[in-house]
């Protein structure tokens, strides 16, 4: 299980202007700082992402999808689940798939 929090921080810190005086400041970061401090610090926001996993049972013949460890989505077809999968992530990276989508049995009788 992989939670992100998003986190905004408002820092104040003091940047020396040796030869700046007149000039355009905007150019100047924390990182030409002498000293820092953390001003205010929220959580702004929190989400999760479940961990997915494509298994099967051979008992009842079919593939599953598994988020967090839970069951979350079963078919005969190999083919299906990662579809169902792939509606539920987004994901559309390169995935084997078996072609069993028009023969559910056909994954099966390999």
């Amino acid at each position: 299980m992989t939670d992100h929090v998003t986190i905004r921080e408002t820092l104040e810190y003091t940047v020396p202007l040796q030869g700046w005086e007149n000039g355009d400041f905007s150019h100047l970061t924390h990182l030409d700082a002498t000293s820092i401090k953390s001003v205010l610090r929220e959580i702004i926001d929190r989400r999760h992402e479940p961990d997915y996993v494509i298994g099967l049972d051979d008992d009842r013949q079919v593939h599953i999808l598994y988020a967090d460890g839970a069951e979350v989505f079963t078919h005969r077809s190999h083919d299906s689940v990662i579809a169902h999968f792939r509606e539920l992530t987004g994901y559309t990276g390169q995935l084997e798939l078996f072609d069993d989508l028009a023969d559910p049995d056909k994954s099966w009788n390999l």
